[in-house]
């Protein structure tokens, strides 16, 4: 039998005062000198909790 690889995101918001704080940081670059895309990402990763996972499953040959 031949191993599949399957690979399994969860993307989770936090409790109520994370995706807060995440809007916050979102909003730095209209303040302060900080790449838009960077403060975005940043904030997402503040606001939610992101697992990845790889699984192998065997697979019918």
């Amino acid at each position: 039998m031949l191993a599949r690889a399957s690979l399994t995101i969860d993307i989770v918001p936090y409790a109520s005062p994370m995706p807060l704080v995440g809007c916050g940081v979102a909003t730095l670059p209209v303040w302060l000198d900080i790449p838009v895309p960077a403060a975005t990402l940043v904030a997402f990763f503040i606001a939610c909790r992101v697992r990845v996972r790889l699984t192998r499953r065997p697979s019918r040959a």
